[in-house]
């Protein structure tokens, strides 16, 4: 491979194929004719003397290869993103594009003041979200995203992170109306009967509280807590649990904003079940710690959640 025939554009249009497999969304995400995708896709598939992207019955999927290249070019692109930024970044002027990862009750508690001061100070950025459920710090290290909020804590092996609290950790139990302990003080001991509903983002297949009814000696191998609804994102919680005396164990945040409408209830956890997590946080990579982009919307974060005023 020559280095010199490599084409800047092009690569950021492969970045974005790679991601949408779609020429026309592609075209349409980037503001650009789907000629010059198009093109832009032929002249990578000649550098690369691979296909890239392959036609199927339900659309394009990456060759083997493109999965092995997609890591290593957002890698480059987001060290020439950070080479540009240092000569020169002035929020007003700036067209970049700044992307998150979080689930879903943080970003909703967390985010919305965040991005109106991005919109506010500089109207030309784009705020990127993904909501998605996914292993918390992959898209960190892959450089598909700037920043992810987060209660998860990296692993040992992951040193290449950094870290801002934002905000207290705190849970509620949700349950309908007419559940039997809507109107009653809840104990661990009333809870053994329940049902409860297991929000299994990353397969998990017990309770994030379970092993405190373990600890207290009410739950082992034999005598198990009921488990009968496994959802894979937040937004099904609320019917659900609306339809069904099912109770989710779910963040304070969450909680308050689904039971709004008068169908749910919130009550507190009991003090012996209740976790023991510090806080959400902010995470971002090396790569992007002096970059002045990420650093003024770091500025941003620390100045409206510096003193973790807020339960998430």
């Amino acid at each position: 491979m020559d280095i010199s025939q490599l084409d800047i554009q092009s690569l950021i249009v492969l970045k974005t194929l790679l991601e949408e497999k779609h020429v026309s969304n592609t075209a349409h995400h980037m503001n650009l004719s789907q000629s010059t995708v198009s093109r832009a896709l032929q002249k990578m598939r000649v550098l690369f003397s691979d296909e890239l992207l392959v036609r199927t019955h339900t659309g394009y999927e990456l060759t083997t290869k493109a999965e092995s290249l997609r890591q290593d070019i957002n890698l480059v692109i987001n060290s020439l993103e950070v080479l540009v930024h240092k000569q020169s970044f002035t929020p007003k002027e700036s067209l970049g594009d700044v992307r998150f990862f979080g689930l879903h009750p943080q970003m909703n508690k967390l985010m919305p003041k965040v991005i109106r001061r991005i919109r506010d100070e500089a109207p030309n950025m784009t705020v990127s979200i993904d909501t998605t459920a996914q292993r918390h710090f992959e898209s960190l290290n892959t450089g598909d995203v700037h920043f992810v909020l987060s209660s998860h804590k990296p692993a040992n092996s992951e040193q290449s992170l950094y870290q801002m609290k934002l905000a207290d950790r705190d849970f509620k139990l949700v349950m309908n109306r007419d559940h039997p302990l809507a109107q009653q003080d809840i104990t661990p001991e009333k809870l053994l009967s329940c049902d409860f509903g297991q929000i299994s983002l990353q397969g998990e297949k017990t309770l994030s509280f379970e092993h405190k009814f373990i600890e207290l000696g009410l739950v082992d191998k034999k005598n198990r807590l009921s488990i009968p609804i496994h959802v894979s994102h937040f937004s099904s919680v609320a019917n659900i649990a609306a339809e069904t005396n099912t109770i989710f164990h779910i963040p304070t945040s969450y909680a308050e904003e689904i039971c709004a409408n008068g169908r749910l209830i919130a009550k507190p956890v009991p003090t012996e079940l209740r976790l023991d997590f510090a806080g959400v946080y902010l995470f971002w990579h090396k790569r992007f710690h002096e970059d002045p982009m990420c650093q003024w919307v770091r500025s941003i974060f620390k100045e409206l959640y510096g003193d973790n005023p807020t339960v998430a």
